[in-house]
């Protein structure tokens, strides 16, 4: 039986190239993608609707027909994969998601929006991403709490956290208590960014947890 095709969300300020070291190191066999989310793309008009976002990369999975895929996502990618999970259950086979954005505290949006305005423009010329339409993710997410509907994923999930992204943790054991199927795993050394700052150690721990017999 051939594997799933295994697509990679990427997180707040970055694009789908952040994920070329994680692909390098987890090798050959699968095939995979990186689309751009709707809203995050370069020509996109600035504005963030997580659910227009997950339904944007189900239809690009039903355009290159796959039936069901497994998802890496980390920030607000992991976001969309868990949106993925609750609304469209058929196409999600497995869940690797790093600081997922499901109900972020003010502190924690203060805390992103001030980081991404200390972030050089140059790095995010080069990254292919913009400034307002990176604040515009956070706008977005203000007061959004999906963890109701949380405990109808059915999917089995790995959540990952950098060792060094103490408020990642938090949230992830969090996570964990509204997900049945979760487990958390944390990443030495690694921060919030773990597909950039640890991208050999998720595409291993990627790996085995995609190998795992289906329950």
């Amino acid at each position: 039986m051939a594997p799933r095709p295994l697509v990679l969300l990427h997180g707040l300020g970055q694009s789908p190239i952040a994920w070329q070291d994680f692909v390098s190191a987890y090798g050959a066999g699968r095939p995979m993608t990186a689309p751009w989310m709707k809203g995050l793309k370069p020509k996109d008009p600035v504005g963030f609707d997580l659910g227009d976002a997950a339904s944007g990369v189900a239809d690009e999975l039903e355009l290159q027909g796959v039936k069901q895929a497994d998802f890496v996502g980390v920030s607000v990618g992991a976001s969309v994969a868990l949106r993925l999970a609750v609304e469209r259950p058929e196409l999600v086979g497995r869940l690797v998601l790093g600081g997922a954005l499901v109900r972020p505290g003010r502190g924690t949006l203060r805390m992103q929006r001030l980081a991404m305005r200390l972030v050089p423009e140059g790095r995010l010329v080069d990254a292919g991403v913009s400034r307002p339409r990176m604040l515009a993710v956070l706008d977005a997410l203000k007061g959004f709490d999906g963890t109701e509907s949380l405990r109808a994923v059915a999917a089995p999930v790995l959540l990952v956290a950098g060792s060094r992204d103490k408020a990642g943790i938090v949230a992830a054991q969090e996570l964990s208590q509204h997900l049945p199927t979760a487990r958390l795993q944390v990443v030495d050394g690694a921060g919030a960014l773990v597909n950039t700052e640890s991208a050999r150690e998720l595409a291993d721990l990627t790996h085995a947890f995609l190998d795992e017999p289906d329950p």
